[in-house]
């Protein structure tokens, strides 16, 4: 069994995290989380999240290890790895930050307070896989290795990423090309040529005299 529990710095009754191994997860939890939301990580590698509202989790596929994020510079807190099977639950005041290791799915679903909203969905984020700064407007895919690179890392070594795909909001961005429109010449329809006139004689041909 394994479940860790993580407490906010000056209060031991405030647990943040559970996590279960994928053989303690029961067939109850396991048939509720199928009506849940589906999540897919897709190019998604790393991104931060401050869990204000309780959320479980049921990872279907893939592995992401979770690096909380506490107030005291000199708190130092294990890493803690996710994998399918796997059910979590994140509490209240859980902040933390993702790193995909290998492409993630999941069932979710948000449990808001009384005073919460009902329907609330995780901001999609997508970080430079070589600077570390968000580029969730514009970004460009590497599939070889699975990188995600911000425009300014990318302009910087073009030839390195040749072949990745521009996205804009995580999505492929095809351009449109305006197309222009030919302007044909007219042909101009040949004139007939018109059949040349008869010339018409003015002067009378004398008639030819008879023989006597």
């Amino acid at each position: 069994h394994l479940s860790i529990n993580y407490y906010s710095i000056g209060t031991d009754m405030d647990k943040l995290i559970t996590v279960k191994a994928a053989d303690d997860v029961t067939d109850e939890y396991k048939k509720e989380a199928k009506t849940w939301t589906k999540w897919d990580s897709k190019s998604r590698k790393a991104f931060n999240y401050n869990y204000n509202q309780e959320e479980r989790v049921l990872v279907l596929e893939g592995s992401a290890t979770l690096t909380p994020i506490v107030g005291a510079d000199d708190e130092k807190v294990d890493d803690i790895v996710i994998e399918a099977g796997m059910s979590v639950i994140f509490h209240v005041g859980f902040n933390c930050k993702w790193k995909i290791t290998k492409r993630m799915k999941k069932h979710y679903k948000v449990f808001p307070g009384e005073n919460d909203a009902e329907d609330v969905e995780e901001e999609a984020t997508i970080t430079c896989d070589v600077c570390g700064k968000g580029c969730m407007p514009e970004s460009y895919f590497v599939e070889d290795g699975e990188l995600d690179i911000c425009p300014k890392c990318f302009d910087k070594d073009k030839e390195k990423y040749s072949g990745a795909e521009h996205q804009k909001e995580g999505q492929k961005f095809v351009e449109k090309k305006t197309s222009k429109k030919k302007t044909t010449a007219k042909k101009e329809t040949p004139k007939k040529k018109e059949a040349p006139k008869k010339k018409v004689s003015l002067t009378k041909k004398a008639a030819p005299k008879k023989k006597k």
